[in-house]
């Protein structure tokens, strides 16, 4: 059985190599969402209590979805922004949820990785001592929920509640993508959570801002047929373009939502269906130009684009543009014989 084989690995891995792992920095994807914090978590569990390896986890850029906050906050996940320079001095490195050729990490180039754990297609130039990629699971928490109960150590009930989240907010509370192995790990560390912060992690305070470009999203959106898409400009943080995909996504009726939003100088971009064979990560990372710009899943992709801090409005728009337009052609459809509609322009 696939779990059984990856776990074994990891932990014969983590045991074999104990001695010339320690210390062992832990990286996520940048932004990292609640499967990338969780699952780097549980290696750090696991690298130190079942083989004494002393770990630091870290990520790039910023937590900035109100959920993710709150669970950092309220479960005191131990991972901290990646200081200057740590990862071309720390002698050790794992990747969680990413790879070191995508552009959604910090890995320096060239840096030969000891271990990989990820949930998305392997990329053709992704290297490692020990690369654990299982696209057949919804999250990369699943993978390393699996390690851990093979390995038979205690897991705290901060730490259990982090894994139930992360699995849960990957899959859509198991809806989406999601397999029997993902159903296992949740239903293994459910009693172990706890439901109070679950409760408030998913239901959290949230600022202006998110009201603000809710509202924008909702107002500009557009549709034509079955898709729903707008272009948010400039944003806080980058989670909100991926937020507000998904919201988009419940509109009646539709089957696709395409999102862009600008920050730090990058376009960044979320694309969803509700089609479990859309293939819309393959799409994406087309759309993108192809390399390490974007890809996902089936039903759920990302990625960004550089465009430039300094880059002028024209160029942005066009940058928008061209993509939206590459997708509504890769869907077959015409916008001069079908033409975007925006229906919430007069009612807000």
């Amino acid at each position: 059985m696939k779990a059984a084989f990856h776990a074994k690995r990891l932990l014969r891995y983590l045991t074999d190599n104990a001695a010339r792992l320690r210390p062992l920095v832990i990286l996520t994807h940048d932004h990292p969402d609640p499967d990338s914090l969780a699952s780097a978590w549980a290696l750090a569990h696991l690298a130190q209590h079942y083989a004494r390896i002393r770990s630091r986890v870290v990520y790039g850029g910023m937590v900035g979805r109100s959920e993710n906050r709150l669970m950092m906050e309220r479960l005191e996940v131990p991972a901290a922004q990646l200081k200057k320079g740590e990862l071309t001095q720390a002698p050790h490195l794992a990747l969680v949820d990413t790879q070191p050729p995508f552009k959604n990490n910090r890995c320096p180039p060239r840096r030969h990785p000891q271990i990989i754990v990820d949930h998305h297609s392997r990329h053709s130039d992704t290297q490692g001592d020990l690369v654990l990629i299982d696209e057949s699971v919804g999250a990369t928490t699943t993978i390393l929920a699996e390690a851990i109960l093979e390995s038979g150590i205690r897991v705290p009930k901060r730490l259990a509640t982090a894994m139930v989240y992360g699995i849960g907010s990957e899959t859509q509370n198991l809806g989406r993508e999601a397999g029997a192995r993902d159903l296992a790990a949740y239903r293994a560390l459910w009693p172990k959570a706890q439901m109070k912060a679950l409760w408030r992690i998913s239901y959290p305070r949230r600022p202006a801002s998110f009201f603000s470009t809710l509202g924008r999203g909702i107002k500009n959106a557009f549709v034509v047929r079955d898709t729903v898409g707008v272009h948010l400009g400039a944003l806080p943080n980058p989670d909100l373009v991926a937020q507000i995909a998904d919201f988009l996504l419940t509109l009646e009726g539709m089957r696709w939502s395409l999102v862009t939003g600008r920050y730090a100088g990058r376009m960044h971009v979320s694309l969803r269906s509700s089609d479990p064979g859309a293939g819309a990560g393959r799409l994406l990372k087309r759309l993108l130009g192809g390399g390490n710009r974007g890809g996902g899943h089936a039903m759920i992709a990302g990625g960004s684009l550089e465009v430039g801090e300094s880059a002028a409005e024209h160029d942005w728009r066009q940058s928008e543009e061209r993509l939206a337009e590459g997708f509504l052609k890769s869907r077959g459809i015409n916008e001069e014989s079908t033409p975007r509609t925006h229906p919430f322009k007069t009612d807000l």
